[in-house]
C-alpha cells in the first residue's frame, strides 16, 4: 500500500505544507530511477521510481552536487512552487508551479516516470517511459467500492478482512483519518489513536520505508561484503599457513646439494647412462637415502648442476616464503581491522561510506559481475593469490594487452617463437614474487611453440613498455626495458 492513492494523497499533503511557496534551486540525479529536488530554503527530498518500491523521501541532510551529478528540467530551476496534490482517481502527485508550468510523478508498477510540462512542451525523466495525462480527471468521491478505481485487485479483494469493516464508507473514513501502520511487511492505513495528522503520517511512512530498505538493501549488501572479506581472511591464512617455515625446504635444499657434491666426490666411481648411483657407506647421512637417482640421458655434469640449481632454488624460495610470510601477516592485519570495522556498522549509509572509503582495497575481494557472460580473450590462473591470464589467439593477444591489462600489471612472452601474451595483475600491489612471475613464464613457455623444450626464453616488461604500430599482425608487438628467464614449460 505503499504507492496506493490514498498514502500518496497524504504524502503530498506533508509536502503542500513542507514546500508551499519554496525556491526550487534544481533537480539532479546521482542514480538510475532516481531525482532530488533541491530547493534554495528548504531541504531536500528525492523520488525513488525503482525496485523495491516506489517511494518519496525527504532528506535530514544537504545534499552536495558534485562531478557524478545530472541536471534534470533546467528550465525549472529558480521557479516557486505554489501547489502539491493528487489527479482524482489516478497515482500521480500534481506539482504546479508560479510560472505555470506543472511535475507530473506517476508511481506505477515498472513504468513510475516524472513528466515535466510547460505549455505544449513535455520532458521525460526516464526517455523510454512515455507518460499518459488524463484528459478528464477523475474524481474523489465514490459510492461503491467497486466502482472506486483507487483500490487494486488485491485491497478489493482483502480490504474487508484488513480492516475489520464491511461499509464501503466507514472504510474511506478510517483510511482518512489514518496515520498509517505496518502490518506484517504492508504499510497500510488502518486506525490510528490519534487522529490524521500530516506531519505524524509522514513520520510512520518515513520510518517504515527507512527500515524496509534497511532490510532489504543494508543486510543484503552488508552480508556479501561480510562474506568476501571473511573468505579473504581465510585465504591469507592459508598463505601464511604455506609460506611458514617448517624446515622442509631447507632440508630439500640441504639433499640437494649432498646429492651434487657427492656426485662430484665419486664422478669416477659413476658409469655413464646409470639410473642412480648407490652412496658408499663412508658418504651416507642418516637423513638422506642412499640411492641417487640419476637421468641416462644426462651427462653426470649436467646432473651435477641440476642438483646445485635445485639447490639454489630451494634456497631462494626459503628466503622468498620468509620475506612472503611477512607480507601476508601485514596484509591480513589490513583485512582484519577492515573486518572488525565492519562488525561495527549498523546502518546502510555509513556501509556505502565504508565501501567508498575502502573501494580500492575491496576491489580485491569484488566478484566478477554475474551479468558478465561474455567470452573473455584469456584463460585465467590464479597462483597462491595472484591473477595470471594468458591469451587464447592472436586477436585475443592484443585485445588482452591493449584493452584488459593495466599499464602497470606485468607482460610476459616467449623471446624467440610465437605464442600467448601472458599477464599477471597487480591489483594495486607494488611487487611480485618472484617465483610467481617463474610460474607465469613456464605458462607463456608452455602456450608458445617451444612447449616441448626442455628449456625456455621467456622476456617478462611492464606493460606501459609494451606497444603496437599501426600495420603490424596481429599478436605483434615491440617491447622495451625487458628482463629474461630461462623456464621449463608448465606442466598443465
Amino acid at each position: 500500500m505503499i504507492t496506493n492513492w490514498f498514502t500518496l494523497q497524504k504524502c503530498a499533503d506533508y509536502l503542500q505544507e513542507e514546500y508551499a511557496s519554496a525556491v526550487l534551486d534544481k533537480c539532479i540525479t546521482f542514480e538510475k530511477n532516481e531525482l532530488w529536488f533541491l530547493f534554495r530554503d528548504r531541504s531536500s527530498f528525492k523520488v525513488h521510481l525503482g525496485q523495491p518500491f516506489q517511494y518519496i523521501l525527504q532528506s535530514s541532510q544537504v545534499m552536495k552536487v558534485n562531478k557524478s551529478s545530472i541536471r534534470i528540467f533546467p528550465s525549472l530551476e529558480g521557479a516557486i512552487l505554489d501547489t502539491i496534490n493528487m489527479i482524482p482517481g489516478e497515482r500521480i502527485i500534481r506539482i504546479t508551479f508560479t510560472n505555470g508550468s506543472n511535475l507530473y510523478i506517476t508511481f506505477l508498477s515498472n513504468r513510475g516516470n516524472i513528466a515535466y510540462v510547460s505549455g505544449d512542451k513535455m520532458e521525460l525523466f526516464k526517455k523510454k517511459i512515455m507518460v499518459e495525462l488524463p484528459e478528464t480527471p477523475g474524481k474523489n468521491s465514490y459510492k461503491t467500492f467497486d466502482e472506486d478505481p483507487r483500490f487494486s485487485n488485491f485491497w478489493r479483494k482483502n480490504a474487508f478482512d484488513i480492516f475489520e469493516i464491511d461499509n464501503y464508507h466507514e472504510l474511506i473514513k478510517v483510511i482518512q483519518n489514518s496515520n498509517g501502520n505496518v502490518l506484517g511487511n504492508r504499510f497500510v492505513l488502518t486506525r490510528t489513536p490519534d487522529p490524521y495528522d500530516a506531519k505524524a503520517f509522514y513520520r510512520n511512512y518515513r520510518s517504515y520505508i527507512i527500515s524496509d530498505l534497511k532490510e532489504d538493501h543494508f543486510d543484503s549488501e552488508y552480508k556479501s561484503l561480510e562474506k568476501r572479506i571473511s573468505e579473504k581472511l581465510n585465504d591469507l591464512q592459508k598463505h601464511i599457513h604455506r609460506t611458514k617455515d617448517d624446515g622442509r625446504v631447507a632440508k630439500r635444499a640441504e639433499k640437494y646439494r649432498y646429492f651434487a657434491s657427492i656426485l662430484s666426490s665419486c664422478r669416477y666411481m659413476i658409469a655413464d647412462h646409470s639410473e642412480n648411483f648407490e652412496i658408499p657407506e663412508m658418504y651416507r647421512q642418516e637423513d638422506f637415502p642412499a640411492l641417487i637417482p640419476l637421468k641416462k640421458e644426462l651427462a653426470l655434469a649436467d646432473i651435477i648442476d641440476g642438483f646445485y640449481k635445485k639447490a639454489r632454488s630451494a634456497e631462494n624460495r626459503i628466503l622468498e616464503d620468509r620475506q612472503r610470510h611477512l607480507d601476508l601477516i601485514k596484509e591480513y592485519k589490513t583485512w582484519e581491522t577492515l573486518y572488525k570495522e565492519l562488525l561495527e556498522i549498523k546502518d546502510i549509509r555509513p556501509l556505502r561510506d565504508f565501501k567508498k572509503k575502502h573501494h580500492e582495497l575491496l576491489k580485491r575481494v569484488q566478484r566478477l559481475s554475474t551479468q558478465d557472460n561474455e567470452r573473455k580473450p584469456f584463460k585465467e590462473y590464479f597462483k597462491e593469490d595472484w591473477r595470471i591470464w594468458v591469451g587464447r589467439s592472436a586477436r585475443d593477444n592484443d585485445e588482452l594487452t591493449f584493452k584488459y591489462a593495466a599499464k602497470t600489471d606485468l607482460w610476459l612472452h616467449t623471446r624467440h617463437s610465437t605464442g600467448s601474451h601472458v599477464i599477471i595483475k597487480k591489483d594495486g600491489r607494488k611487487d611480485i614474487p618472484k617465483h610467481i612471475v617463474v610460474y607465469a613464464a613456464s605458462l607463456a613457455a608452455r602456450y608458445s611453440e617451444e612447449k616441448h623444450s626442455s628449456l625456455v626464453s621467456v622476456v617478462t616488461a611492464e606493460r606501459k613498455y609494451v606497444t603496437k604500430r599501426k600495420g603490424m599482425p596481429a599478436g605483434k608487438v615491440h617491447f622495451a626495458y625487458e628482463k629474461d628467464l630461462l623456464v621449463k614449460p608448465a606442466d598443465i
